[in-house]
């Protein structure tokens, strides 16, 4: 074997040893033989640097990972189990240690929702249903700072902008949402309810606030009372918006909202909206109604809308039964897509 091959393999082992020791995964220092040619001396220094550099690289990693234990942050391990899962490290102890373990509160995507018990259904809904996913570091209140009212994010990749398109399912006389994003960012709103028969079919309140006299609903149809009701998508086509982005949908529709759903996730009609102001009417605690309503917050997730913001409509407080905190029937949830 010729003397470049043995420095070659000489040079190598040095390298996989200085990694080895600077990994702490062999003992003592690297220590290589001297050779007499330059291209040898000329490789040990550039072992010797490659190892100062790698000891840099681990003192950074320890640093990172002396950070994030001083911030509180969880060190998830790599092994991690997956994304749905609960990641409370202490369930801690009295009434609220069972929501915290049987409650999901994010990431409903992966859940198989038919696997869970009665009772995680139960923790599942009324703990998702009051927790946030995403920051919105800037907000502001539309309407009235009591009922009527909906926050809208003003973060600048969700802002609405001038032109800019907004829906607003369920009025019941109270256009004060509506006349402060039409106000403030210059939006054409479209607002719509079937139940306000004192207003004309179609009218528009100003030159930005269009009402019209239908309803939103999982299939379009006439109803029992005589109130037209269309699916997300027909109303887009409608007014001819199949192609425009809509800054900002707010559904407030009493219970309607759950067969709209899951129309408005499976024909694409959620495509190009930016943020998503929602009220879930959660009236029941049995497993036959509350299994299929996670299913239709789940197709929301998965159109990838995120919460920013949750609010207890103080108007419809109740006891669960199971549940330790007071809880609400109606959840006012406001998303956004990033």
């Amino acid at each position: 074997m010729s003397t470049r091959v043995v420095n070659t393999i000489a040079i190598v082992a040095c390298v996989v040893i200085a990694v080895l020791v600077t990994l702490h995964l062999l003992p003592g220092t690297l220590t290589c033989v001297s050779q007499t040619s330059d291209d040898t001396q000329k490789a040990n220094v550039r072992i010797q640097e490659l190892t100062n550099e790698l000891h840099k690289f681990k003192s950074l990693v320890d640093t990172g990972s002396q950070r994030q234990q001083k911030s509180g942050l969880p060190n998830i391990p790599r092994d991690s189990p997956p994304a749905h899962e609960n990641f409370v490290e202490d369930l801690g102890s009295g009434p609220l240690k069972l929501v915290r373990e049987k409650g999901y509160a994010h990431d409903l995507v992966t859940l198989e929702l038919d696997k869970l018990t009665d009772e995680e259904l139960l923790m599942t809904m009324h703990s998702y249903v009051d927790n946030i996913d995403v920051l919105c570091r800037r907000k502001f209140r539309m309407g009235n700072l009591g009922d009527g009212g909906w926050e809208v994010c003003d973060d600048p990749d969700v802002r609405p902008r001038d032109p800019c398109i907004v829906y607003s399912f369920g009025i019941n006389n109270d256009f004060s949402f509506d006349d402060d994003v039409a106000n403030v960012y210059g939006c054409h709103v479209y607002s719509f309810d079937p139940s306000m028969t004192n207003m004309p079919e179609v009218t528009n309140r100003s030159e930005k606030v269009h009402f019209h006299r239908i309803g939103l609903d999982g299939r379009t149809y006439v109803n029992a009372i005589n109130w037209p009701l269309y699916t997300l998508q027909d109303i887009r086509k409608k007014l001819g918006h199949q192609r425009d982005a809509i800054d900002v949908i707010k559904i407030d529709i009493e219970n309607s909202e759950w067969p709209a759903i899951p129309e408005m996730a499976e024909s694409g009609a959620f495509d190009k909206v930016k943020q998503l102001l929602l009220e879930y009417h959660v009236e029941k605690t049995d497993r036959n109604f509350l299994l299929p309503k996670l299913k239709a917050i789940q197709l929301v997730e998965k159109a990838g809308f995120k919460k920013f913001y949750a609010h207890k409509n103080p108007a419809c407080i109740f006891s669960v039964k199971g549940f330790p905190v007071v809880r609400t029937k109606c959840y006012e949830l406001h998303y956004l897509k990033r």
